[in-house]
Order: C-alpha cells, then structure tokens, then sequence
C-alpha cells in the first residue's frame, strides 16, 4: 500500500460536525477527523470512544465505559467532560440543520441528563423509553470540550487523522500518530481535492491523479470498460426515493387511493427510465440496510385492473386529479420521475399535475410545515429506522416528517419497540410496524438506488461502509 492517497469528491469542505448533514462528501471528510460513542455494524453496534454501556430494563438509563487511552489532535486526553460538552452542543435547541433537520437531536435529547460518573463514565437517562439511543450517538462526534466554541476554525477530534493544510479545493491530512489504535490506517496520508465533474474524476484517476473518486454518475460508470485502471465500486445505497403522500386533505386521505397509486405504475420502466436500471425498488419505507425491513414482502406489483378498482372503490371510478410537488434537485430525477408516473398514471385514469419548486431548502421547509398537494418527491435518508419511522409515521410523535399518516397498530408496535432492550425483539416488532406499512401505505413507494466509486488498482479491496461513506481505516 503506497504512503499516501488522493480521493477526488464533488466539495471537500469541513463543515459542523454537530450539525446534521446526510451529504456524503461532508461526512467523508468527518469521519477521518472525528469519532463517536460507538459505530454501526451490520447487526448492531460496535465500540469506539466507548469500550461497553449497559442500558437498563425500562430502556431509559444507559451507563457508557468511555475509553482510557484516548488522545486528541492536539495531545489532549479524552475525558467525560469531553463527551458531555459534545452530546451537550449537538442537542442544543439553536444548533443548525441542513434541509430541515436543525434542533433535530434536541427534539430527542433535549430532556436527557447527563451524569459525570467518573473520568471515565457517563450515565444518560433519557425521559422516554429509548432503546435506539445508539443510532443518534453514532452521529454525534466526540471533540475536546475546550475546542467547542471554534470546532471549525481549528478541527480537532480524536479520529485517524489529523489536518495538517486546508484551501477551498484541497485538505491534507496526516496520520494520527497517538490514535488509540496503533495503525489505524494502511497509509500515513490522505488528500481531499475537488472536482465538480463526476466524468473528470475518472479521468483523473485513469491519469494516476486519485486513487478514489466518489459519486460517479450512470455515464461516468458507463465508459469503465475491461482492463481499465479505474475499478468501479458499486453498493446499495440505504436512500428510499419515494413520493410522501400528503394524508391530512385531498386524494390521499384514503388508503385505497394509495394502494392504487402503488399499483398504478411499472417499477422496472421507472427503474430504467430514472435511474438507468442501477436502482432496486422498494418494497416499503426502509431499505434493506435498515433494521426491521422484511425482505418476505415483496414490493407493490404493477397491476393497472386493481388499481382502477381500488379507484373506483373509493369513489374515483370516473377519474381522479392529482397534483405532485417535486424539486428540482435532491432527488436530481424528481421532476422526470413526476412525468414518469404521469404518464402511467393516465391509464389508470389519473391526470396528473406537477408542480416544480427551485430552491431546494425552502422545498424542505415547505414539506416540514405541511404545505404540499397530493403527494412530494423526497429522498427518505436516515439509516436509523428508529428516525425513519419515528419522524415520519407516528401518529402520537408528529414528527417533523409526519404528514398526517395514522395507523394505531404500527403506533403500537414502534412504542413497544422503542422500550424494548433486547435487539432482536425489537427489530421483530419493527418488522411487524413494517408489514402495516407496505399494506397501508403512507407513500408511494419508488426505489433505492446504487452508490458508485471508482478506485485505482492499488484500492482495489476497498469497500464502503453501511451507510456509504469512506472508511480510511
């Protein structure tokens, strides 16, 4: 393995690692320089600045054993005071969000108390049953409680890596040489550089220019061929596309509407229309990644008789307009996926109307407040199932994604899995949430599509982590 290398992303950027942010480029670049409590693996978690926790019978109080040997960029140790003042930044009320998501760790935490144990151990008692705590300090970044006023101006975490130069197009980072694991990185030095154009970034690395490139297009991927010296890398992305299907006026308010909607359109013709056929569809809100997803169901068939019969049940049988809202980006193929489903809609009697909305932040504002018609193009992206179902489908929660979805079993089953400690017993009361979900459907459900890499030869046994990103471990 050579001594250093070079990854080529859209943005390198260091942006606040207590604001949440599903952009992969950022949290690349974030994942080298700081770490969590704990980490995701495919069955659970595992530890990381925790050694073990312990989580009590009413699923309430956890207690973590924080690991002693520990030590930052910039040669501090890590302490209880550090972890405090971390989980303590990230869910304060004010703290920023991108897309909507801001105050979104103080709508869990905010009534969590934090107790200094020892040097060396918390205890954090949360004010309702919560046995997914872990899938939200996953995301919460340890750094020095010292450097909380300015965690931009100098970044420092306790991560394999430690910034050495920054510009606006290019980061240079070091190996961490006190990192509490002796090597953790095959090679002492990675370079962030920019480049907007995902076929560039081929090229460079065809040019011996990179040694990874991240988010390759369909046409970028395309012109890989046999005996390239670019390995491309594709995984499934944990991303569910869907329409969110406005459940509080119109249409949609009627479950047959829904169902019919699901089985008014033709997921292959989607798939390879949209997506050009790097896509799986969904078979409901989750991925197969995601916890409590049930590989048994099979998605919605396209099957036109039954969904004009489901129209015709519900009082539409002389047709029925429906109104979709979608942005122009983020999903990037929203507006063609709209026309798509209009065009299939049409032969079940649907006329569709579309309307398209520019700024993408403002688009996610407006879906937060409410404020759709019949249904809106959304790209569902927390790998938690603990977020996903919460914030979305939880009549008694009203989270900021619910809009107006009610269904008292799967409200039962999420209360009960929230306050359940053992795993597999939640992720079964997660599954049976699941089965309600693909029978009465909130939304219409699209698919998830492919993450694609390139890497050089010398990379070649690379692979992402479950939640997509670049591990430089």
């Amino acid at each position: 393995m050579a001594d250093s290398i070079t990854v080529l992303q859209a943005q390198v950027g260091i942006l606040d690692p207590h604001v949440v942010n599903d952009n992969a480029d950022s949290l690349n670049v974030l994942n080298a320089l700081f770490e969590p409590l704990v980490l995701r693996g495919p069955q659970g978690y595992r530890p990381c600045l925790a050694t073990s926790w312990h989580l009590t019978e009413d699923a309430r109080t956890w207690t973590f054993q924080l690991r002693p040997d520990v030590t930052f960029h910039d040669g501090a140790s890590l302490a209880v005071e550090d972890v405090v003042a971390s989980v303590d930044r990230a869910r304060a009320a004010d703290v920023g969000g991108v897309l909507g998501t801001e105050g979104l760790f103080h709508s869990y935490l905010g009534d969590m108390t934090l107790e200094m144990l020892d040097r060396h151990a918390v205890r954090m008692t949360t004010a309702e049953p919560m046995a997914d705590l872990l899938d939200l300090l996953v995301d919460i970044p340890i750094l020095p409680a010292s450097r909380m006023r300015e965690p931009l101006r100098h970044p420092v975490g306790s991560g394999p890596f430690r910034l050495r130069d920054r510009s606006e197009q290019e980061l240079v980072m070091v190996a961490h040489a006190d990192h509490w694991r002796a090597r953790p990185a095959p090679f002492n030095e990675v370079t962030w550089r920019t480049e907007s154009d995902p076929v560039l970034r081929l090229e460079r690395l065809r040019r011996a220019e990179a040694d990874l490139v991240t988010n390759l297009t369909h046409e970028a991927v395309s012109r890989i061929q046999d005996r390239d010296p670019a390995l491309p890398v594709i995984a499934p992305s944990h991303v569910c596309t869907v329409f969110m299907c406005n459940l509080r006026q119109g249409v949609c308010t009627d479950s047959r509407v829904r169902q019919a909607l699901n089985f008014g359109f033709d997921h292959q013709s989607l798939i390879d229309r949209a997506a050009h056929g790097a896509a799986q569809p969904l078979n409901g809100p989750l991925t197969p990644r995601h916890m409590g997803h049930d590989p048994d169901l099979a998605p919605y068939p396209h099957d036109p008789v039954r969904a004009r019969r489901l129209l015709a049940d519900a009082g539409y049988g002389g047709g029925m307009d429906l109104v979709l809202d979608v942005p122009a980006e983020l999903p990037d193929e929203a507006e063609l996926l709209a026309a798509l489903l209009s065009e299939q809609y049409a032969r079940i009697g649907i006329e569709t109307r579309i309307r398209v909305h520019h700024d993408r932040p403002a688009y996610a504002q407006r879906v937060k407040a409410k404020d759709i018609h019949d249904a809106c193009c959304f790209d569902s992206s927390p790998l938690s199932s603990f977020r996903s179902l919460r914030e979305k489908f939880h009549a008694g929660v009203q989270g900021p994604w619910w809009l107006g979805y009610r269904n008292g079993q799967v409200d039962r089953l999420l209360s009960r899995a929230w306050a359940t400690v053992d795993y597999s017993q939640r992720q079964a009361l997660y599954r049976q949430a699941y089965r309600h979900l693909h029978a009465d459907p909130p939304w219409i459900y699209l698919y998830h599509h492919a993450n694609r890499w390139a890497v050089s030869p010398r990379l070649a046994h690379w692979r992402p982590t479950m939640a997509g990103l670049i591990d430089l471990t």
